[in-house]
C-alpha cells in the first residue's frame, strides 16, 4: 500500500497543518487589551470582548478552509467534481477544527495543558484533512473507513466545543449561536456521508432542538463532561433516527443505533467523576 494512495500531496499536508498551529502559537508570545462591543438586540444588552485569541481563532478557520480546497486540488478526482464550489462540503469539519481548537487553547491559556491540546490538536487536525480528502471520491476503498473516521471525528469536536464552552463559563447568548453552528456543521457534514445527500431543513430541525437542549442545560448543576455527553448523544440520536427515515428502516434496526449511543453515553455521564 502507498501513502500516496490515501494522503494528500505531503508538502502541502504540512504547510497547511503548520501555518495553522504557527498562528495558534502567536497567542502565547502576542496579547493585546480585549476591546469591548457593547449592543442591544431587542433590548437585550450584548457584551462582547473581541481579544487576540478570537481574531486568531477566525483566522485559523478561513485558513483551514482554504487550505483543505488547496489540498483537495491535488486529488486525482478533483476535476471530476460537477460544480466549482462542490468541494465546498470538504471544509466544514476542518473549520470546526480550528474553531474547537482555538476555543480549547483559549480556555487552558497559561497551563501546561495548553501544550497538550496544542499536540493533540496538530495530529486531530491532521486526521480530519486525511479523512476529508478520502471522502472525496467515494468510489475510493479508503472512503468507507474515511467516511466511519470522519463522522466519529465530527461528533468529538462538537464534544470538545460544548466541554470547553461550558468550562470557560460564557454566557448563554454566546453558547447558543457557538453551539447551534457547531451542530448545524457536524449534523449536516453527516447526513451527507452517510445519505449521499444534503438534508437543509432536517439539519435545521435537528440543530434548534440541541440548542433548546443548551437553554435548558444552562441552569442544571452538572459538569462540564456530562453537558458535553448529553449534547453529542442527543445530536446522534438525532442524525441516527433521520437517516433511519430517510433509508426506509423498520423496527430495531431504526431504534438501536440511537437507543443504544444514548443509554451508553447516559451511562458515562451519570457514572463520570
Amino acid at each position: 500500500m502507498r501513502y500516496r494512495d490515501f494522503l494528500p500531496e505531503i508538502n502541502r499536508l504540512s504547510i497547511v497543518a503548520a501555518v495553522i498551529m504557527l498562528a495558534f502559537a502567536l497567542t502565547q508570545l502576542i496579547s493585546f487589551p480585549a476591546q469591548d462591543f457593547s449592543f442591544l438586540i431587542f433590548g437585550i444588552l450584548v457584551d462582547l470582548k473581541l481579544d487576540f485569541n478570537t481574531i486568531i481563532t477566525i483566522m485559523t478557520a478561513i485558513l483551514a478552509a482554504a487550505g483543505m480546497e488547496w489540498l483537495l486540488q491535488s486529488h486525482p478526482h478533483r476535476k471530476t467534481l460537477k460544480y466549482k464550489w462542490f468541494a465546498i462540503r470538504h471544509w466544514i469539519v476542518p473549520v470546526l477544527t480550528a474553531l474547537v481548537i482555538g476555543v480549547a487553547l483559549k480556555n487552558f491559556s497559561g497551563s501546561s495543558l495548553w501544550w497538550v491540546t496544542f499536540v493533540l490538536g496538530s495530529l486531530l487536525l491532521m486526521a480530519v484533512f486525511i479523512a476529508e480528502y478520502n471522502v472525496l471520491d467515494f468510489q475510493s476503498p479508503y472512503s468507507p473507513l474515511a467516511i466511519i473516521g470522519l463522522t466519529a471525528l465530527s461528533f468529538v469536536l462538537f464534544l470538545l466545543l460544548a466541554v470547553s464552552v461550558n468550562t470557560t463559563n460564557l454566557r448563554l447568548y454566546v453558547r447558543i449561536p457557538l453551539l447551534g453552528l457547531g451542530a448545524l456543521m457536524v449534523i449536516s457534514r453527516t447526513f451527507y456521508l452517510r445519505l449521499g445527500k444534503w438534508l437543509p431543513v432536517w439539519s435545521l430541525i435537528a440543530s434548534l432542538i440541541l440548542v433548546e437542549t443548551v437553554v435548558g442545560l444552562h441552569y442544571l448543576p452538572i459538569s462540564p463532561i456530562q453537558y458535553g455527553l448529553a449534547l453529542v448523544g442527543l445530536g446522534y440520536a438525532l442524525t441516527s433516527i433521520v437517516s433511519g427515515i430517510k433509508e426506509s428502516r423498520r423496527g430495531w434496526t431504526m431504534w438501536a443505533e440511537p437507543v443504544g449511543m444514548l443509554v451508553v453515553l447516559f451511562l458515562v455521564g451519570v457514572f463520570w467523576r
